[in-house]
């Protein structure tokens, strides 16, 4: 397609390595990105100064926002991550060229608003056994929407992109009740630890269960990105 071929004439290919920034708070958003593979934290800070993690970015999903001045949150590298950057001014004269462009990036918006959502009902009504579950699955399954193979047909195995501390303020719970949720959840057969971090669910099914969520129900997917030479 010509606008794919447009699109990939002004991208530029990054690595950045797990625990660097990409862009800071408040930065001048002069570009816009597709992760093409790793996991980025999407981080605000308070005015103590306190940082929280909002969010977690999978390829093929964005980061930033095309039409903002400046970035409203950080985002950091969660893992070693590949990006592609697209200069903002640039990228917004190919959507004013390419209407289909500017309807692949609205139904992504719309997709993150879902997400959103979901989040908040997530965080407000369900207990912190659920949420714990919550999350591992949303991570199993945005992992294998990224294109990691699970170990086996409805299973999943990845590394947490967060810390427990991490886990503990992106699900509002405290350290403790985490690690007791996840021992809870390793000892019920849910989920197996291959370290603190190395994570294998061997029935998706029946974690979707745990945390009281629709197990035939996929993650929302962002608009597919041309994969970009090196």
């Amino acid at each position: 397609m010509e606008q794919l071929e447009r699109l990939s004439s002004i991208a530029r290919r990054r690595v950045i390595p797990a625990n660097q920034y990409i862009f800071r708070d408040g930065d001048e958003a002069i570009s816009f990105a597709a992760v093409n593979s790793g996991v980025a934290k999407l981080i605000k800070t308070t005015s103590e100064g306190e940082r929280h993690v909002i969010g977690l970015v999978y390829a093929p999903e964005f980061l930033g926002h095309t039409f903002a001045e400046t970035h409203k949150f950080s985002a950091a590298a969660a893992t070693d991550v590949d990006i592609c950057t697209f200069p903002r001014q640039a990228f917004n004269r190919l959507l004013l060229e390419y209407p289909d462009m500017q309807r692949w990036l609205f139904e992504f918006t719309v997709q993150e608003l879902d997400v959103t959502r979901e989040w908040t009902l997530m965080l407000g009504r369900k207990s912190s056994y659920e949420r714990v579950a919550s999350l591992l699955l949303i991570i199993a399954r945005r992992t294998r929407n990224a294109g990691v193979q699970p170990v086996r047909e409805n299973a999943a195995e990845f590394e947490l992109p967060l810390t427990r501390s991490e886990l503990a303020d992106y699900l509002g719970l405290t350290l403790e009740t985490v690690s007791r949720k996840v021992s809870q959840l390793k000892q019920q057969g849910l989920i197996e630890l291959r370290s603190t971090r190395d994570i294998v669910v061997p029935d998706i099914e029946r974690l979707a269960q745990a945390a009281s969520m629709d197990e035939h129900r996929e993650p929302a997917k962002a608009a597919k990105v041309a994969a970009f030479p090196a």
